[in-house]
């Protein structure tokens, strides 16, 4: 199925993902770099796991994965079946956990008894993915299955494809992980194009300052900041003029009071001719005389 090739790519990109979803803590999220993700066949009965995740040499905790989404009664027999073969045949010095991944609750035909005790032990760990916390799902690199649980739907893919890359920085230049989420995208939305989904990733992934909206956005701020200086020089002027020419016109003024005072004119009369307070009038009167 497709679905199974998408979680082989993601976890094979993304190990941390898988032991988050293990429910592992810090102690083991420590060695995610040191884990890969491979595909792994049992011998004579062709038994093949959708996936194992193991350090070198099988130290510490490994992980056999298994992702179902059609209903299947007998898939935990088939699962402890290949677990039990595999360990015969391998003889692996490390300690194994399996995972495995359900859409949803209903898609689960249920642990048969037989098989509780290792859910108990936490030797088995059942996921459904449309049950898993808004929480979990809010951070790197959990939140990349928003992509495969999102309704199929442009607005509901574009919004968690945001998500996904507003968290993924050091992944944004990684070419494998950008083919993982076209692919994600392009199983949601049978129809879309590949030149549709290429342009709905580059828009997510570019930063903020790359966009066409950001670039308008400075273009707008530039064009408003030259608008601002226009408008102060312009009032910077017309006040310069408007001093200008009340220094002009007061020059004016002093210059008819004066001569009005030498020709004896009171110092009312030089105040209303002129048009200067009888105030002023007086002090070019003392200044004169």
């Amino acid at each position: 199925m497709k679905t199974d090739s998408l979680f082989y790519k993601y976890f094979q990109l993304l190990p941390e993902a898988l032991l988050l979803l293990a429910g592992e803590d810090a102690a083991t999220l420590q060695y995610a770099s040191e884990y890969h993700f491979q595909s792994v066949e049992v011998k004579e009965l062709s038994f093949r796991f959708d996936g194992l995740l193991t350090r070198t040499g099988f130290r510490g905790t490994y992980y056999f994965v298994e992702v179902q989404y059609r209903k299947d009664k007998f898939l935990y027999q088939r699962i402890f079946a290949e677990i039990m073969l595999f360990l015969h045949q391998q003889h692996p010095k490390g300690i194994w956990r399996v995972v495995v991944i359900f859409p949803k609750r209903s898609v689960d035909a249920g642990v048969p008894p037989d098989y509780e005790e290792y859910l108990a032990s936490g030797r088995l760990k059942v996921v459904y993915l449309e049950e898993l916390s808004a929480e979990m799902l809010e951070e790197f690199p959990l939140n990349v299955l928003q992509l495969i649980t999102a309704k199929p739907a442009p607005d509901a893919i574009r919004t968690a494809l945001q998500r996904v890359m507003n968290t993924a920085q050091s992944k944004r230049d990684n070419v494998d992980f950008e083919r993982l989420v076209m692919n994600m995208i392009s199983l949601k939305l049978s129809t879309i194009t590949y030149e549709e989904v290429k342009a709905m990733v580059d828009l997510a992934n570019a930063r903020f300052e790359d966009t066409r909206f950001y670039r308008d956005l400075k273009e707008m701020e530039r064009k408003a900041v030259e608008k601002a200086v226009e408008k102060a020089v312009e009032k910077a002027v017309e006040k310069a003029v408007k001093k200008t020419r009340k220094e002009s016109d007061r020059q004016r003024q002093e210059s008819v009071a004066q001569k009005l005072i030498t020709m004896g004119l009171s110092q009312k009369q030089i105040a209303e001719a002129t048009g200067l307070s009888l105030a002023d009038v007086q002090t070019i009167t003392r200044a004169k005389t």
